[in-house]
């Protein structure tokens, strides 16, 4: 009996990773044989339905962390709200290019597409610095519990970012950019990382917010 309601907590994380598997696979069709609307299709793309589906997600995660503070009376768990309410954001508005272009021009930079690369790259450093800080507030102030959680959200938010930034960066490089089988390689392992990462912290959130609304059934 207590295997079969853990196993209902792993439910949700199977059906989001399965809507990620099914994504990517219906990108990978659509750069062998084009669907009539093949944006919708690319996970690449801004107007994608992957695109769609990962802000799907950050909603969800904001949910699941507003039930976990409410259900364990813990403001703590707002902070990681306001970190996740700033990737949606990112993801919706591209908010460190805005915020990275107005660095470059305000720096007078003259070192072109390479310099405004870095001022984006600063622009984010910047902004996950603004939203982070009070994270690293909480954890030194929170329970055992809050730093458990805290800490699973640190590693998965922390695979997320690897796919986000590191390899995003190394698809820029133009030894990847100019080989079309490469470009394609680092493209499906950027965004595909992405979704299943990001997928891997919202199932593991809708678990805990699941297990804290047991404890206050029983």
């Amino acid at each position: 009996m207590k295997l079969s309601k853990n196993i209902l907590y792993f439910i949700p994380l199977a059906l989001l990773l399965i809507a990620d598997l099914v994504l990517i696979v219906l990108d990978i069709r659509n750069f062998y044989q084009p669907f009539p609307n093949p944006d919708l299709y690319d996970i690449e793309t801004n107007d994608s339905y992957a695109e769609d589906f990962q802000n799907l997600k950050w909603i969800i995660m904001m949910m699941a962390l507003a039930i976990i503070a409410v259900l364990r009376q813990e403001k703590k768990y707002f902070t990681w709200i306001l970190v996740i309410l700033f990737l949606f954001l990112e993801d919706v508005f591209r908010i460190h290019q805005s915020l990275g272009h107005f660095f470059y021009n305000m720096f007078g930079m003259t070192t072109g597409q390479r310099g405004s690369k870095i001022m984006e790259l600063f622009a984010a450093a910047f902004l996950g610095f603004i939203f982070m800080a009070p994270v690293f507030e909480a954890y030194k102030k929170g329970d055992a519990l809050f730093r458990k959680h805290s800490k699973a959200i640190f590693i998965l938010l922390g695979l997320f970012l690897f796919f986000a930034i590191v390899i995003d960066q190394a698809h820029r490089l133009a030894m990847i950019q100019y080989n079309w089988k490469y470009n394609v390689v680092f493209g499906l392992l950027e965004d595909g990382g992405e979704l299943i990462a990001e997928s891997l912290l919202t199932g593991y959130l809708i678990f805990v917010a699941l297990q804290q609304k047991k404890v206050e059934i029983k």
